[in-house]
């Protein structure tokens, strides 16, 4: 047992050493200083399992002492183990002394043979505790750090492949002789692409678990827009997300985000294929935010609107019915308007 004593009493630097003699016998390695400078010095040479530091020393207090330590060592990595020792019983001076990281106190004229062994037990104990909490923590922060490096390749590989299996279904459409065939093929093209980019931005993403919404919609508008040739002088889009109530960024987990960016994919493309014809001109908006534990999402256009029998759900296209079974899924709920061109609203729980 290596111990250091900081102590400008020579009789309780003896008396120490004769009672932790009887606890250690010859396995006593006993270093003594009568500053608190010099105990600092001696303590960085010789790395002690324990220092027994007076409150009371010529140049400094031991909380002084304890504060000079804590700049090489914080509390959560203690470099020694420290018993506080004090000529009174005060307990405020108690209390300070194991904030500033001592790991126990003891008044001098009560000391024992017996208390000072479990004292300093006690004290080694406890930072061994602390050295082995940091190192666990350490463990799991690097377990952690692995299982994202290996999710990150997970969203990296199926992002391959959702853009192998588009790309093959563009070929298709692209061989195809029937163009109803052909329209269905790059229809099924465009909603691969969009699971593929909810990967691609989970890949890119610092946090694994969450969409931002507005990227999200901004690059699936950008990609529908370029796979259907849309003329930007012509026809327009925007993106509105307004943070969260408290300011933070509207984020969708994954299970939500990829059935919003299929439904988002689904309005997109049924907009710039029937709302603006004949080189009609228009705007395409796309505006949601966070209100009462629920998200609000509109895709609003002022093209020509979409037939009556489509609001009032007496037909469906095979779009709105995807539409309609994503919403179910994540307890969404949805509502098609004309008004002005056409609106579609959707509203689902926030996560």
């Amino acid at each position: 047992m290596k111990i250091v004593m900081v102590d400008d009493s020579p009789e309780d630097r003896k008396l120490f050493r004769i009672l932790l003699e009887g606890m250690y016998g010859t396995d006593l390695e006993f270093f003594e200083e009568s500053k608190g400078l010099e105990g600092l010095n001696t303590c960085r040479k010789v790395a002690p399992d324990c220092v027994l530091l007076d409150y009371d020393l010529p140049d400094m207090t031991g909380l002084e002492f304890l504060t000079q330590l804590q700049l090489e060592a914080p509390l959560e990595d203690p470099a020694f183990t420290v018993v506080m020792l004090s000529d009174l019983s005060n307990y405020p001076v108690a209390l300070e002394a194991m904030r500033s990281g001592a790991q126990d106190y003891l008044v001098k004229e009560r000391i024992t043979g017996q208390k000072l062994d479990l004292a300093i037990v006690k004290a080694t104990q406890k930072v061994g505790l602390i050295r082995e909490l940091r190192d666990e923590h350490a463990r799991l922060a690097r377990s952690v750090a692995e299982k994202d490096v290996l999710l990150k390749e997970l969203h990296h590989r199926v992002k391959n492949n959702l853009q192998v299996i588009a790309s093959l279904l563009r070929l298709q459409s692209k061989t195809a002789t029937d163009e109803g065939a052909a329209a269905i093929l790059r229809e099924s093209q465009h909603r691969v692409e969009a699971i593929a980019m909810i990967h691609d931005q989970l890949y890119e993403s610092a946090d694994l678990r969450q969409v931002h919404l507005g990227q999200q919609a901004n690059l699936l508008m950008a990609n529908l827009f370029n796979a259907f040739g849309v003329d930007r002088a012509r026809i327009s889009g925007q993106v509105q997300v307004c943070p969260r109530p408290d300011g933070a960024p509207l984020f969708l987990g994954v299970d939500q985000a990829i059935p919003v960016g299929l439904i988002l994919n689904e309005l997109i493309s049924n907009t710039l294929k029937h709302a603006f014809p004949d080189g009609r001109s228009g705007l395409i908006q796309i505006e949601a935010h966070s209100q009462d534990g629920r998200v609000d999402l509109s895709v609003i256009d002022d093209g020509v609107g979409v037939p009556e029998d489509l609001v009032t759900r007496k037909s469906k296209t095979l779009g709105l019915q995807i539409v309609e079974i994503l919403a179910r899924q994540f307890g969404g709920s949805w509502e098609l308007k004309r008004q002005a061109g056409t609106v579609f609203h959707l509203s689902f729980p926030e996560r």
